[in-house]
């Protein structure tokens, strides 16, 4: 069986019905899952299984944000359901406050819930209405996917992270058809857990429907729709240029200036990611407007303690407080018309985060903070 037809105990194709082990949304969902909800339930199912996250839009930066979060608040102690405020972006609080644990099928209402394929698990991201659903019954049904096997060998060279894997992998399957397939990560995984969650978070960008990280007790031997080895050594930093992350391109060959870097988010916003910042930017001074986004406020608390966040505020980078951030473009960095935005989120579609006017490219952490002293993007390999 693949990973995905283990998990799900099916074969790719079929139509099952399963309890799900643990469901979870944010304020940004949220409202909309209400509101179907109550069309058809009274009572949530399994309230102990069941946990909402305030990481999109917090703390509110409107009147009509606040009311809404105050709505959810009252459904939440209606239900018994407990509430996450503050703490950061859920698909990163779920794993440090052992909402995971023991957990196999798991669902979210935000499309970015395969993270937590990094951990084995079967995740992924639903709509309003679904979500709603399974909130009523505690199981929903699945389509078994087919899979893509991706085999890694070797190490990624000095100046390289997973996100230029994601890059180089998303560039391998732009003409491919990702719609409700499943990726699949055997061979040299020996990645930080950062990064492994990193991994799963980008493959959404692919089109996939989820994506999951062997741990070493699947067997893989199933049967795939396709395989491919990638030979991580010769992966080497790569931009995705305005205004989709499957427009990759070398970084040496990207000179653009840029008027604002975000670091961070549900991509590539964990202590191993800033620690990588930190070495570059100690001593340094950024030349353009630079945020840094924790993606929970563990990773905050161990930043201050490694001394980390003082590197990064003396280097000129603003912090910010746990959470989503500029990434949707909602507050706290929103980018005007015609500014140019170099980001480590996942994805750069045409007014993400803030103006359609705006142009937004990707790149890995180590990238992202080279091109924030330079004032331009900038090849890690050149600079450092």
């Amino acid at each position: 069986m693949t990973i995905a037809e283990e998990l799900l105990n099916a074969k790719a194709g079929d139509a099952v019905i399963r309890e799900v082990d643990l469901i979870y949304a944010h304020d940004g969902t949220m409202p909309l899952i209400i509101e179907a909800f109550r069309k058809t339930f009274t009572k949530v199912r399994k309230p102990d299984r069941t946990f909402i996250f305030f990481d999109h839009v917090y703390p509110a930066p409107t009147v009509k944000m606040a009311n809404l979060q105050r709505e959810i608040r009252k459904f939440a102690g209606e239900q018994g359901i407990k509430i996450f405020e503050g703490y950061g972006i859920s698909h990163q609080v779920v794993v440090e406050e052992g909402l995971l644990d023991g957990a196999k099928i798991v669902i979210g209402a935000d499309s970015h819930t395969p993270t937590l394929g990094a951990f084995g698990v079967f995740a992924i991201g639903m709509g309003a209405t679904d979500t709603a659903v399974a909130l009523g019954l505690g199981k929903t049904w699945f389509r078994v996917p087919e899979s893509v096997k991706v085999n890694l060998e070797g190490r990624l060279g000095k100046n390289v992270m997973a996100m230029n894997l994601m890059l180089h992998l998303i560039g391998l399957l732009r003409d491919f058809d990702m719609n409700y397939k499943a990726l699949e990560f055997f061979g040299s995984l020996d990645f930080p857990i950062d990064e492994k969650m990193t991994i799963a978070n980008f493959s959404v960008e692919t089109n996939a429907k989820t994506a999951i990280l062997d741990d070493g007790t699947f067997s893989g031997e199933g049967e795939y729709l396709r395989e491919i080895t990638i030979e991580l050594d010769q992966i080497e930093p790569l931009v995705a240029l305005p205004h989709h992350p499957n427009n990759v391109e070398r970084a040496e060959n990207v000179k653009r200036k840029i008027d604002q870097v975000f670091i961070g988010s549900c991509t590539n916003g964990r202590i191993e990611h800033f620690r990588r910042v930190a070495k570059i930017l100690e001593g340094e001074e950024v030349s353009v407007r630079t945020f840094i986004g924790p993606a929970s406020r563990r990773v905050y608390f161990q930043m201050i303690e490694e001394g980390i966040a003082q590197t990064l505020s003396e280097a000129g980078a603003i912090i910010l407080p746990p959470g989503c951030g500029p990434c949707l473009g909602r507050h706290m960095g929103v980018v005007g018309d015609g500014e140019v935005i170099l980001s480590t989120t996942n994805r750069n579609f045409k007014g993400r985060m803030g103006s359609p006017n705006a142009e937004i490219y990707l790149a890995s952490p180590v990238t992202a903070a080279v091109s924030a002293i330079y004032g331009e993007i900038t090849n890690p390999e050149d600079a450092l």
